[in-house]
């Protein structure tokens, strides 16, 4: 047996968005800010694997609260104490004309455990309101307050506080179907636990596992922007020119920009999100001429020298880079590979390195302020999207960040060494590569302090 939570409140306060971002699926119901938008009942479970732990269902919003009140206390109902009027009510009249939607709710109170009250504290504790509490609570179920929209502040949280208190309504949860926090949602499933101490261990495993899952999300949330910054760093042009021509520029751009995309559209799927729901400012892009930095550390040991004497063999270098320019031919790499102790098959390795100072070719790359804007623009789409809730209908406007973060004097050194590897552009590197692991600390760390 699952517990079973019946999810009710006014019209239009929030109710199958609660339900959306406790599901993480923004499929669930029709979402939008017309009154009324839910006419029909509908359940959904909440899984463990093949275990259903919790069934929400969803109802349509109170329209005439005020007005089934009267009704409840009318001659028809009055002498009924407790929960004895709901089914009177339900085989009623009045249950098939004007009050419809609200014996829709009526029905689904003896058939389940816990009352969800979903609120929209921007408005203030009026009668109808006080109303709807009173008639929950003559089902003689336990009823959870749900304060929605609670993520900005309110006017009117301390009377709402006061309003629940006095109908002994302590277990108030704070839970914004907007801005999804995962502690809000774990103080909500902690309720349910207080009120149904026989599936205390199993809501235990529920939250644990729905911590386990957002954790999952932020893990392989941060490898893709690692793969995106590694790949765009490594990324690179031959053009005929530096600086290039107005083609080759765009096409250099465009394809970074499809790069972005990319990984946006997978964050997006990631997060179980609509491609409309963030949208990306055009990335603006600058780049740069590319050259083989051949005192980086990397470098040197591929060439077979040790960095204890990189100092002498740096001059060397770039004596032989010096003659080269000086328009020898490409078979001098030979004579370079052996003046610097390394084999013709790590020469081999450079070729398009040396070729492009014979040929007077150019590489078009991307600089650091571009990169930089390129992590950052990745760091908030993420954090974005890890506190976005499903029934969110705001568009989100990726735009350019206004400043550097400190991480990025971290990162730096990993996107130099990328930009040394074109092959990393196309290749995927080892979870054990330095490169990898380095970047995927430094943006854990800084995820870590931005929520």
């Amino acid at each position: 047996m699952s517990i079973s939570l019946l999810v009710v409140g006014h019209a239009n306060t929030g109710k199958t968005s609660l339900i959306r971002t406790l599901l993480r699926r923004h499929d669930f119901g029709d979402v939008n800010d017309r009154a009324g938008t839910t006419r029909h009942v509908e359940s959904v479970k909440v899984n463990i694997g093949q275990k259903t732990v919790v069934t929400l269902t969803d109802t349509p919003g109170f329209e005439d609260s005020t007005g089934l009140w009267d009704v409840r206390h009318s001659n028809d109902f009055r002498s009924l104490q407790g929960s004895q009027w709901l089914q009177p009510f339900c085989d009623s009249h009045f249950a098939q004309n004007e009050f419809e939607q609200e014996a829709k709710i009526i029905k689904q109170l003896t058939n389940t455990d816990i009352i969800l009250y979903v609120i929209d504290i921007r408005q203030a504790p009026l009668g109808k309101y006080l109303d709807e509490l009173a008639l929950l609570a003559s089902a003689n179920k336990p009823i959870i307050p749900i304060l929605n929209f609670s993520a900005t502040p309110s006017a009117h949280l301390k009377a709402w506080r006061e309003v629940l208190a006095e109908r002994h309504l302590h277990a108030v949860v704070k839970y914004d179907s907007v801005a999804f926090y995962f502690e809000d949602e774990k103080r909500l499933y902690q309720s349910i636990q207080s009120l149904m101490p026989e599936y205390y261990d199993t809501i235990n495993q529920l939250i644990e596992s729905r911590e386990v899952a957002a954790q999952l999300r932020l893990t392989v949330a941060t490898n893709q922007l690692v793969e995106l910054l590694i790949k765009t760093a490594s990324s690179r042009l031959e053009c005929a020119q530096y600086p290039p021509n107005q083609t080759e520029s765009t096409l250099f751009e465009n394809k970074i920009r499809q790069m972005e995309q990319s990984h946006i559209t997978e964050l997006l799927r990631l997060y179980d999100f609509q491609k409309e729901d963030l949208v990306a400012s055009p990335l603006p892009i600058k780049n740069d001429q590319w050259q083989q930095d051949i005192f980086d550390t990397e470098t040197l040991k591929e060439w077979g020298i040790e960095t204890g004497t990189s100092a002498l063999t740096g001059a060397a270098i770039g004596a032989g880079i010096d003659v080269m320019s000086a328009g020898l031919t490409l078979g001098t790499a030979t004579t370079i590979g052996a003046l610097l102790g390394a084999t013709w098959k790590t020469g081999q390795h450079y070729k398009n390195t040396l070729k492009s100072k014979l040929t007077n070719r150019h590489y078009l790359c991307l600089d650091t302020a571009t990169l930089t804007l390129l992590c950052l623009r990745g760091l908030t789409a993420i954090q974005h999207l890890h506190q976005r809730g499903h029934a969110s209908q705001q568009v989100f406007q990726l735009v350019t960040p206004s400043k550097d973060n400190e991480f990025i004097e971290q990162i730096k050194p990993f996107w130099k060494q990328a930009q040394q590897h074109p092959e990393w552009e196309t290749q995927i590197l080892s979870d054990s590569h330095p490169v990898k692991l380095g970047l995927q600390k430094t943006l854990r760390t800084a995820l870590s302090l931005k929520n």
